[in-house]
């Protein structure tokens, strides 16, 4: 039996239990208390991934500009970046293109310093310029300094007198060489999957593919190969790339004038990917041994066996795929060149970068002079790639191959290029293979004191030039926003 005591207790614990009158004002205090201590967290925590998120979209945009503003600038000599940053007083040209800044003191705007340091047995300026207060798209302002450190001397041969009605000058573009491989495996998925599925299907009606632990028979579900993660291990492992075709066309366009047309195409394969077959000798039950003679057993019929990768099979059985490369971009207008014909174009100067990631021998520049302009000359310059370092320079350089076609019927076509130096200060690349009609080709390295080097020095001449690091950095309020790094080079007066 409960107590009496127990009793008053229930009694009064209902009692407390069915009155109506609501909270106390203690309970609202602690019920508010808490409630704003969960919703200062929250707004706290959406507070600050507001922030963060607004932090990074800067972070990137700057990054961008960043980029811009390093190209824009290198495209310039030192001369010319120094008169736009000090006002413009040559032809009142003042800053870099695309660059707006907000005048907040005296120190905005644009402006740069030079510190003579130590270089070598000599001296050569370190300089800085600047742009305070430039201000962004979002409206908030950043200041930019780019920093221009002597990096080392080197000798180049320099084209005299170049004009830009008689010179056509085609600068190459390394990234997209860099780029070249991903998009080979880009067109394989969108163009040729289906093909390659079709051919494993007439030639290897066995073949299955493994995707995890499905199986999938390509004879009865071709369609799924590329749709499993087998097939997107096809696209990204097996595609090799075999030749560059950078194609440059000079034409009379039927108007009375000349122009130069690039065009660029790769041509790719695959070759070496494995598949898997159904076995079709019996194994030896699970309860025998390898007899005395030894071996193992064979698998079951039917269980799935690698077929070992090997590089006669490939895709396609003979010859190559094709993509050409969009070089819109840069030529929107599909020439680099064009001008009325009186204006007599008479040289090509083609600053190309070499594609190291294919078949040897198998990096092809086609001069097709259409317009069939007699006497002509025909400059090939083998450029640094800025992304691979000396080292492996060295290495790809020594078993690099160039092919030189010239399609041409006019008397007079001569060749100058460097393709037998190695610009990595290795030895010597293997020499050009050179195909074609022309009267001579010339090699600024092999020439020697001949004839041709007397005509190539007329052409050319040897001059010291000033490698420049450079750094980009671009700050607000004294924090680092971002920092990028490149080179440019820049004539030593003489």
């Amino acid at each position: 039996m409960r107590s009496k005591k127990n009793i008053s207790l229930f009694e009064r614990m209902i009692k407390l239990h069915k009155d109506e009158r609501g909270m106390t004002l203690v309970e609202v205090i602690i019920a508010i208390t808490i409630l704003t201590l969960v919703a200062v967290s929250v707004l706290h925590s959406l507070t600050t991934a507001m922030v963060y998120n607004k932090k990074a979209r800067s972070r990137q945009e700057m990054t961008l500009t960043a980029e811009s503003i390093m190209e824009t600038f290198k495209g310039y000599d030192l001369d010319t970046l120094k008169d736009r940053f000090s006002g413009g007083t040559i032809g009142g040209v003042i800053g870099i293109e695309g660059v707006a800044y907000e005048t907040v003191d005296g120190d905005s705007g644009y402006h740069y310093t030079a510190t003579p340091l130590p270089f070598g047995s000599e001296l050569a300026d370190e300089y800085q310029f600047c742009i305070d207060d430039m201000k962004a798209d979002d409206g908030q302002l950043y200041d930019v300094k780019i920093t221009a450190t002597p990096n080392s001397v080197e000798k180049i041969m320099v084209p005299d007198n170049m004009e830009t009605t008689r010179d056509a000058i085609y600068k190459g573009d390394r990234s997209i060489d860099s780029s070249a491989l991903q998009k080979a495996k880009e067109d394989f998925r969108n163009n040729q999957q289906s093909d390659l599925a079709n051919y494993f299907a007439a030639s290897y009606s066995d073949a299955v593919f493994k995707s995890g632990t499905d199986i999938i028979t390509i004879k009865d579900e071709i369609n799924k190969v590329f749709e499993s993660a087998a097939g997107a291990f096809f696209a990204e492992n097996y595609v090799k790339l075999h030749e560059k075709k950078l194609t440059i066309d000079i034409i009379d366009n039927g108007s009375g004038e000349y122009e130069v047309r690039p065009k660029m195409y790769y041509s790719y394969y695959m070759e070496g990917y494995p598949y898997y077959v159904r076995a079709e000798e019996e194994s030896m039950p699970d309860d025998e041994y390898p007899d005395d003679e030894g071996g193992t057993p064979g698998p079951s019929v039917n269980a799935i066996v690698e077929h070992e990768p090997d590089t006669k099979i490939r895709y396609p059985a003979s010859g190559f795929l094709e993509f050409e490369v969009s070089l819109s971009s840069s030529y929107p207008d599909g020439h680099f060149y064009k001008n009325p014909v009186e204006a007599g174009l008479d040289r090509l100067f083609v600053y190309y970068y070499p594609q190291y990631n294919l078949d040897p021998g198998c990096d092809t520049i086609v001069i097709n002079n259409q317009a069939n302009i007699s006497n002509f000359q025909c400059y090939i310059l083998k450029q640094r790639a800025p992304d691979i370092n000396e080292n492996q320079m060295k290495i790809k350089e020594n078993g690099y191959k160039a092919n030189i076609d010239i399609s041409n019927s006019a008397s007079g076509f001569k060749l100058f290029h460097n393709f037998d130096d190695n610009i990595a200060d290795g030895s010597s690349t293997t020499p050009p293979s050179i195909s074609g009609t022309y009267q001579k080709a010339v090699s600024y390295t092999k020439a020697g004191t001949s004839p041709d080097m007397t005509e190539l020095m007329e052409n050319f001449s040897e001059v010291d030039v000033l490698s420049y690091k450079l750094t980009l950095e671009v700050t607000q309020n004294g924090r680092t926003v971002t920092r990028l790094e490149s080179s440019m080079n820049e004539r030593i007066n003489q």
